[in-house]
């Protein structure tokens, strides 16, 4: 009975082992976060402007849009990069790329006759990153805007902003080891719940943070090959060692 419990522990342990290695990727350091808006589409022909800068301290990218139709201006959006360098647990936790702010505002609807009014409809945030060591490689990501119409609800007045493709598998290596970077959408308390909706009220400006994550393997959303090999093999393992248990 002892030897068939350590051949079970043994498998366990050799199991562990092995994904341990198969996950097992070297440390990468950031050291850009750049975004700028860019190709942003509306549902006439909007008025807007735009401005972005970049540095160590994180860069600044801003779009607004539409004419105002209260003193608070026109709707935008802004995107703050983080502070770099940092080094983020590839294969671990998501990471904060930047914040990314809503100013919204009312506008005048487009085809009322005034000139200038239009409200956005699709935008894409040219994400530039910089891996030490490597050259600095881009990721496109698109997102619509849902300029909802304004009643005296405030909840159904909310306009909704998606990321249309929050996962792309962006490869990059550094010579030994492959990594794939992926955006994943909106979060409002450090990461904990992320989504690729942002739902922002009106008349008020509306922050959430943009995570990000690398890994050693592409994302899927269903279980990878390898994964599952290994778990049959752990899974023969104890099978074996239950056989031998019954003799």
């Amino acid at each position: 009975m002892k030897n068939n419990l350590k051949r079970a522990i043994f498998s366990l342990m050799v199991l562990g082992i092995v994904c341990s290695f198969a996950t097992l990727a070297g440390a990468v350091t950031i050291d850009l976060v750049d975004g700028d808006w860019a190709n942003p589409t509306f549902n006439y022909a909007g008025t807007y402007n735009t401005t972005s800068n970049s540095g160590a301290t994180g860069g600044l990218s801003t779009i607004y849009w539409g004419v105002a139709a209260s003193n608070g201006g026109q709707s935008g959006y802004k995107f703050q990069s983080v502070v770099t360098p940092f080094s983020p647990v590839t294969d671990g936790s998501v990471f904060a790329l930047g914040d990314f702010t809503h100013v919204n505002m009312p506008i005048y609807a487009g085809g009322q006759g005034i000139t200038g009014a239009g409200s956005l409809t699709s935008i894409d945030l040219l994400l530039n990153l910089g891996i030490s060591g490597l050259s600095p490689f881009n990721v496109t990501f698109a997102f619509t805007h849902d300029e909802t119409t304004n009643t005296d609800d405030p909840t159904a007045s909310r306009d909704i902003v998606t990321l249309v493709n929050p996962i792309v598998n962006k490869s990059f290596t550094d010579g030994f080891n492959n990594y794939y970077f992926n955006l994943f959408g909106f979060s409002q308390d450090n990461g904990n719940t992320i989504s690729d909706q942002f739902y922002t009220w009106e008349s008020n400006i509306n922050v959430a943070t943009l995570y990000g994550k690398i890994t050693s393997r592409p994302i899927t959303q269903t279980p990878e090959p390898a994964t599952m090999l290994l778990l049959g093999l752990g899974l023969l393992g104890l099978a074996g060692a239950g056989r031998k248990f019954k003799k």
